[in-house]
C-alpha cells in the first residue's frame, strides 16, 4: 500500500513524512539482499530436517539389517511333541537331521513337611544352614556341590510357618509355599531348581519346636516327594547329560526344550524352507524400497504436476540413492565358483529402480538351488584344503575374493595376503591362526599341522554390503553429520548477512535523515522568505 506522504503538511516545512521516506529508501537498498540470506537460511533449514528424515530412515532400514545380517534360511522341526526346537544361532545351524532320544528329563527336587494347622503355627527358634548338591539314589548320602555355594537363615522367636517360607523363598535357587492338603492341615512345599546338583540338605542348629523337624543331614527319605535328577538324552547315539530341559549345545545353532521322554529316537531336522527365505526376502526387499523411495521423494526435481523434493539437486543425496542401487546389482562372488545376482533368486527390478519378488522365479530358483539364498544374508568362508577350517568376522574393508595362504613350519612363517597371523600349536595336532590386521584381520583358521598351503575364499553378503553404505553414512563425522555441519555453516553465515544488513539499513536510515533534516530546514527558509515577500507585495497592492 502506497504511502501518504502529503498527510503531514506544515506551514513550515515540505510537509512530507521524512522519517518513513528515510526508512522506506534504506529498506529498499538492502532488500534484495537480506532476501537472499533469508531464502538461502530457508533452504538450509529445509535441508536439516530432510537429511533428519533421511537419517532417521537409515537408522530404521540398518536395525532391520542388523537382524537379518548371518540368518540362514534353514528352518528346524521335531519328530516328536516330547522335543521342542528353536534356531537360536541361523549362522552355525547347517541342513541336516540328527537323531535324539529322551531318556529322561532334567527334575527339580520337592520337598514336603506336613502337620501344620495353619501358616501362621510358630515354628520355633535357630538357625537353618541350606546346601546344594547331589543326593544318592536312597537318598542316605549328600555331596555338596561347590558350584552353589549355600546360606544360612535365622529363625527368631515368634516366626511363623510362612516367615519361614518368605525367607527360603528369598534364596537363590529356592522356592517354599504354604499349602492348604484340604482335610484341615497344612504343609510346607520346597522346591530346588532342576539339575541333581542342585538338590537341597537343611541342617539346624540350636534349634527348638518344630524347626528340629526340618533337618535333614543325614536323609530326607521321609520328606522327598521328587528328587533331582538331570536331563539324559543321546544325540546321534551319543550320551549327554544336562541339568536342564532347555539345551542349546547339543546341536550347532538349535536349543531344544525337552517337554517329556521319548519311546525311541526321534529325528530333528534341519533343512531350508522355501516359505522361510520367501518371507526374509519379501522384508529384505520391502525395507529397500521403502529406503529408495525416501531418497527418491527428497531428490526429485520439480514440474509442472509435482513440487521438487527438498533435497532436489543436492549431490550427496543423490550419491547416496546410486550407491545402494550399485550394490544391488553388484553379484554376490567368492561364495561359491560362480557369482550369484538377485535376478537369479527371483528378485526383479520394476522401472523406477524398486525391487519385487517374482514368486514363479524365486520358486523355480529356490527348488533348483536352495542354498544360494544363504549368499544374500551370510558372509561366508570356505577352504579348498579339507584340513583347514576358517571361522571369525571379516573387518569391513575385506573384499569379496581369494586369498592365497602358505605355512612354512621350519620358519615360523605364515602368509595370506597383506594380512599378519599369529599361530598356536593345540594339543591335537592342529595349529590356530588369527589374522591381526590387514584384509583378513579378524578371521581365525583351524589347521592340521600336515597342511602348509591353501586358498581362503570369503563372500560377503548383500546384506552385509548394504551395511556398510549405511555405516558410511551413519557414523561419526560421516555423511549426514558432514551434511549437518554444511547447513548449519550456511544458516551460520545468513545470520550474520542479515545482521550485516540490518546494520546497513540503519546507517542509511541515518545517512538520509540528515539529508532531509538539512533539506527541510533549506525549505523553511525558503518558505519563511516567500512569505515575507507575500506579505510586502500585498501591502504595497493596498496602498
Amino acid at each position: 500500500m502506497a504511502v501518504d506522504y502529503i498527510s503531514t503538511l506544515n506551514k513550515n516545512g515540505s510537509g512530507l513524512n521524512l522519517s518513513e521516506l528515510a526508512g522506506s529508501i534504506a529498506a529498499a537498498e538492502t532488500a534484495p539482499k537480506i532476501y537472499a540470506a533469508e531464502k538461502k537460511k530457508a533452504e538450509a533449514e529445509v535441508a536439516i530436517s530432510a537429511y533428519a528424515q533421511l537419517r532417521a530412515a537409515f537408522e530404521d532400514f540398518d536395525g532391520s539389517l542388523a537382524y537379518m545380517q548371518g540368518a540362514s534360511v534353514l528352518s528346524a522341526t521335531s519328530g516328536s511333541s516330547a522335543i521342542s526346537v528353536e534356531v537360536t544361532e541361523r549362522s552355525a545351524v547347517t541342513e541336516a537331521t540328527s537323531s535324539v532320544d529322551v531318556i529322561q528329563t532334567a527334575q527339580r527336587q520337592v520337598l514336603e513337611f506336613t502337620g501344620f494347622t495353619g501358616p501362621d503355627d510358630v515354628i520355633g527358634t535357630g538357625d537353618i544352614s541350606v546346601e546344594f548338591g547331589v543326593w544318592t539314589e536312597d537318598s542316605t548320602t549328600f555331596t555338596a556341590n561347590p558350584s552353589y555355594p549355600g546360606s544360612t537363615i535365622t529363625i527368631g522367636e515368634g516366626a511363623t510357618l510362612q516367615d519361614f517360607a518368605d525367607a527360603l523363598s528369598s534364596l537363590d535357587g529356592v522356592t517354599a509355599k504354604v499349602l492348604d492338603r484340604g482335610d484341615g492341615t497344612y504343609t510346607l512345599g520346597i522346591v530346588s531348581e532342576e539339575g541333581a546338583g542342585r538338590a537341597m540338605r537343611f541342617q539346624t542348629t540350636n534349634a527348638t519346636g518344630a524347626l528340629v523337624d526340618f533337618d535333614t543331614t543325614t536323609t530326607n527319605v521321609d520328606k522327598q516327594v521328587q528328587a533331582a535328577q538331570n536331563a539324559l538324552l543321546t544325540v546321534d547315539g551319543v550320551t549327554i547329560f544336562r541339568d536342564t530341559n532347555v539345551i542349546d549345545d547339543a546341536i550347532d545353532g538349535l536349543t531344544l526344550t525337552l517337554n517329556g521322554t521319548t519311546e525311541f529316537p526321534t529325528g530333528v531336522t534341519v533343512k531350508r524352507d522355501a516359505e522361510l527365505a520367501s518371507q526374509m526376502l519379501q522384508t529384505f526387499v520391502s525395507q529397500i524400497n521403502t529406503t529408495i523411495r525416501t531418497i527418491k521423494d527428497m531428490t526429485v526435481y520439480g514440474t509442472a504436476e509435482n513440487d521438487a523434493g527438498d533435497l532436489a539437486g543436492d549431490r550427496t543425496a543423490q550419491k547416496l540413492l546410486k550407491d545402494f542401487t550399485d550394490v544391488l546389482k553388484q553379484p554376490l562372488t567368492g561364495h561359491r565358483d560362480d557369482p550369484v545376482y538377485m535376478a537369479d533368486l527371483g528378485v526383479a527390478t520394476n522401472r523406477d529402480g524398486t525391487l519385487y519378488l517374482n514368486t514363479a522365479l524365486f520358486e523355480r530358483a529356490f527348488t533348483n538351488d536352495p542354498d544360494a539364498f544363504d549368499q544374500v544374508f551370510q558372509d561366508t568362508f570356505r577352504a579348498d584344503n579339507e584340513g583347514i577350517t576358517v571361522s571369525g568376522t571379516a573387518n569391513s574393508s575385506t573384499k569379496s575374493g581369494s586369498y592365497d595362504f602358505s605355512f612354512d613350519p621350519n620358519a615360523g612363517t605364515v602368509r595370506m595376503g597383506n594380512s599378519s597371523m599369529f599361530a598356536t600349536a593345540l594339543d591335537d595336532n592342529m595349529i590356530r591362526f588369527v589374522a591381526t590386521s590387514g584384509d583378513m584381520a579378524g578371521v581365525v583358521m583351524l589347521m592340521e599341522n600336515t597342511a602348509t598351503t591353501g586358498t581362503i575364499s570369503y563372500g560377503r553378503s548383500l546384506v552385509s554390503s548394504l551395511r556398510e553404505v549405511l555405516d558410511d553414512a551413519l557414523r561419526v563425522n560421516g555423511t549426514f553429520d558432514s551434511r549437518d555441519t554444511h547447513f548449519n555453516n550456511i544458516m551460520t553465515e545468513q545470520d550474520a548477512e542479515l545482521k550485516e544488513a540490518e546494520e546497513r539499513t540503519d546507517t542509511i536510515e541515518t545517512r538520509y535523515l540528515k539529508r532531509f533534516a538539512a533539506m527541510e530546514t533549506a525549505i523553511s527558509a525558503l518558505n519563511a522568505t516567500g512569505e515575507y515577500l507575500s506579505n510586502l507585495v500585498d501591502s504595497w497592492n493596498k496602498s
